[in-house]
């Protein structure tokens, strides 16, 4: 339809108000009276003549004074611009709670009132071209393209989640040029976990308002009390090992808002702490439990209890509902990516540049303790030194005398050897030993795996007679076979390794040299392992040349203990940082040898060289609901860090049988390969648990060598790297029927602040009309005026009426020359 109008646009100065009109009626009058006077008086003028000349005269008036005002009538187009109406139900169970008009349920009060409004959405949609979308949405798994609206399906959803309905429907019509409205219908009982209603109405309140219409009554009344534990988290996840973490356990208390209760928490099956909570809310109450990881990487399962301590037994509250849902649990992934260190030395640059290369790397947890002299401990360095509380991964003894590892406390001598040996022995801690004047002599015997000379004056070996008494030899370091393999690669690629010890151990003149200074001279013992030794020779020595008779030991060690985990090495340098001049100042090569060269000898003796190279799974939950869309990301390590991109991936999950570790290998064979999806981040894959239980994902990817190409074992089979991960795929409890009053106030935060209304149900239909009404959807177009007096929009129209009136003053002029009224 259109719509019609008349406008005038006066040209100046009648124009000006409010004078302008007024100005042009006198003007107009005065003329037409002056016309008439002037043709009245003529000897040559009758009626008929006097007629026809004022006649024309006045149209030719008309023609200036429809110039002056320049009206025009105006035609509004009115087009149908397509649009959208979003409908949202909630077919929730609380959606059957018989509290409506004559003791119907919600839901059947809904079901008429959207027959009632039938008719309106079928005119929007034939009169207004509007497109109605009527969805229903109950639980996390609502799908925009799957959940639409059926009167005759029945409201059980065992959840009413508003705001995935809200998240999930604004990316689908966020795009949407023309919404004419977002209408929700339903009782507010909100229970969703996923994302926040509040929120994601805020962000449909840019779009388009959201109008709210609430259905059943706010005094029902609760048909249950339960304690309910949703979830538990821990952060972080995945944990290195023996490092702090915090276990979360999410809890509804329905009906027990101020309850006392307490929550515990199992490792494997191990009560490993007990915590005591005020549940202050009646939804989402956080319960953190803080707890250690243990101290071995792998798998572990984590629980967490809540309720009343009886028989040191965590039992029920009195009268809950449900006694299955007091408990969660989940898998935690407990890694070795955590290394702590602790280094006793004295101030010096070994020291300072040993701590500086080890500070970029964040796995490690670096500590150190500072001893100049013999004298006593501050309560910080007994801190560090308490190795029963501080359980350290490897510890670093530098120019250190035994003595200044003693002290004493409340009268007693503490000997931190003592602590560093049972340490080693026992629990497979890591040691090394580093050079300098005071290093080595009266360490323990059974740790050093050299011995060294009695004499202080004959253990360092280096030549300061050179001129103003300068170093005059430099020693090279020359890594063995044995070396290269554990603790001194310093490249992927073999030949880069060995290329990079002949351009440390070379010395040119166009350079300075980056070799050492000095060392300790020191003797292996039987059982112990050179990985390097050194020599003065100027040339440089190929690494991987095993030691001579002659030569001195660089680098020695053994490995001692309780099943022969205790790593020790014996380092007799003492100016390793010399390193880091190679290449400067133009490049950091020798900075990235020394720092490689440190994080791989601690990694080596925490045990922990094998993570690189290794293969990952890593779970996005580690507990999900069933039907729950499960990420696992996964990826095999490069030596040099971060993922390889090239490795090939296959990934089979299999349902884990109750009271296994691990599923048959011929169930994990006959196992379908999940699809590898691969995006900016890396490699991924998307799992749905179709029913509740524990999950057992296990990735395999083949080794490959410097080239490229896959390993072969001795039986011919490619070697492979193999990672597994584990989680919990358990049932939707359903809380919806325990707390059945309708909300209106939470349907009112939807709608009202995001320039909607919040209204009943029974106002849906008048609601629907005024929407209705309202037909100015969309963008107009421009109206069109007619005629259209500006220059560029005439048509023509400017030029034959100025012709119109040369006409009319010309026929006039003509006349009154022929009647001689001239």
């Amino acid at each position: 339809m259109n719509d019609y109008f008349v406008t005038m646009r006066p040209a100046y100065p009648w124009s000006v108000e409010p004078v302008g009109l007024p100005a042009l009626a006198i003007v107009t009058v005065m003329l037409i009276v002056l016309t008439i006077w002037t043709y009245t008086g003529h000897p040559n003028a009758s009626r008929r003549r006097i007629f026809i000349v004022v006649t024309l005269r006045m149209l030719a008036l008309l023609v200036a004074l429809l110039t002056a005002l320049r009206p025009s009538v105006g035609v509004q187009e009115n087009p149908k611009n397509p649009s959208v109406l979003l409908i949202g139900i909630d077919m929730s169970e609380s959606m059957t709670t018989k509290d409506e008009v004559n003791a119907q349920p919600r839901v059947d009060a809904v079901r008429k009132v959207m027959e009632k409004c039938q008719p309106i959405l079928d005119e929007l949609t034939a009169e207004q071209s509007v497109t109605v979308q009527i969805y229903k949405f109950s639980t996390s798994d609502f799908s925009e393209a799957t959940s639409r609206y059926n009167p005759a399906d029945p409201a059980d959803g065992k959840r009413s989640d508003y705001g995935t309905y809200l998240h999930k429907t604004y990316d689908r019509w966020q795009t949407e040029r023309f919404l004419r409205g977002h209408i929700i219908v339903g009782d507010g009982v909100d229970n969703g976990e996923a994302f926040s209603p509040i929120s994601e109405a805020t962000r449909w309140g840019h779009k388009c308002p959201v109008s709210t219409f609430t259905v059943g009554s706010e005094s029902v009344g609760n048909q249950g009390t339960d304690i309910v534990v949703t979830g538990i988290d821990c952060d972080p996840s995945p944990v290195p090992i023996k490092t702090d973490l915090t276990v979360t356990a999410n809890v509804h208390a329905f009906g027990f808002v101020g309850a006392r209760v307490v929550a515990r928490l199992y490792v494997n099956g191990k009560v490993v702490a007990t915590e005591e909570f005020t549940l202050d809310k009646e939804r989402d109450n956080k319960l953190r439990i803080p707890a250690k990881a243990p101290d071995t990487r792998g798998e572990v399962k984590m629980k967490v209890v809540v309720g009343l301590v009886k028989d040191d037994q965590i039992v029920p509250l009195p009268g809950e509902r449900n006694a299955e849902n007091n408990q969660s649990e989940t898998y935690l992934t407990v890694t070795k990516d955590g290394l702590r260190l602790l280094i006793i030395d004295r101030l010096r640059w070994e020291e300072t540049r040993l701590r500086d290369a080890l500070r970029s790397e964040k796995r490690f947890d670096i500590n150190e303790v500072i001893r100049q002299t013999d004298g006593a401990v501050t309560a910080a360095e007994e801190e560090f030194l308490d190795l029963d509380a501080q359980a350290y991964d490897v510890i670093v003894i530098g120019n250190i005398s035994p003595n200044q590892l003693t002290f004493t406390r409340n009268g007693k001598t503490i000997s931190v050897l003592d602590k560093i040996r049972d340490a080693t022995m026992k629990k497979g801690m890591g040691l090394m030993f580093l050079g300098g004047e005071h290093s080595f002599r009266g360490m323990p015997a059974d740790l050093l795996p050299v011995t060294v000379p009695a004499d202080p004056a004959s253990s360092i070996v280096e030549n300061l007679d050179g001129p103003g008494g300068r170093v005059r030899e430099h020693f090279q370091t020359v890594p063995t076979d044995e070396g290269l393999e554990k603790m001194m690669r310093l490249s992927k690629d073999p030949m880069q390794t060995l290329e990079l010890w002949k351009e440390l151990n070379t010395t040119t003149r166009i350079r300075p040299t980056a070799k050492l200074t000095g060392y300790n001279k020191m003797t292996q013992k039987l059982g112990s392992t050179v990985y390097a030794w050194t020599t003065p020779l100027r040339e440089a020595v190929p690494a991987g040349t095993p030691k001579p008779g002659n030569a001195d030991p660089l680098l020695v060690g053994w490995q001692v203990g309780d099943g022969s985990r205790g790593r020790v090495l014996a380092f007799a340098a003492y100016d390793t940082y010399l390193w880091e001049k190679l290449g400067q100042p133009k490049t950091r090569q020798g900075s990235e040898i020394h720092s490689r060269f440190w994080k791989q000898t601690l990694l080596w003796l925490a045990h922990q060289e094998d993570e690189e190279g290794e293969a990952y799974v890593r779970p996005a939950y580690r507990q999900l609901k069933v039907g729950g869309e499960q990420n696992l990301r996964l990826g095999v390590k490069q030596p040099g860090g971060g993922d390889d991109p090239n490795a090939e991936l296959l990934l089979k999950i299999v349902p884990l049988p109750e009271g296994k570790i691990e599923p048959d290998a011929a169930e994990i064979d006959k196992a379908k390969p999940e699809t590898v999806i691969r995006d900016k981040d890396g490699a991924k894959v998307l799992y749905r648990p179709r029913a509740k239980g524990e999950y057992y994902g296990v990735l395999t990817s083949p080794k490959k060598g410097p080239d490229g190409k896959p390993l072969l074992g001795p039986d011919g089979k490619p070697l492979l790297h193999r990672a597994t991960a584990k989680f919990i795929a358990v049932p939707d409890v359903s809380d919806e029927m325990l707390k059945v009053n309708a909300d209106h106030e939470f349907m009112s935060r939807l709608s009202v602040p995001n320039g909607g209304k919040a209204l009943r149900l029974e106002d849906l239909p008048s609601f629907l009309k005024e929407l209705k009404e309202q037909k100015d959807v969309g963008i107009k177009p421009k109206p069109k005026l007619y005629p259209d007096w500006r220059r560029n929009h005439s048509g023509g129209f400017l030029p034959a009426w100025l012709v119109l009136f040369a006409l009319l003053l010309g026929t006039e002029w003509g006349l009154r020359r022929l009647w001689g009224m001239v």
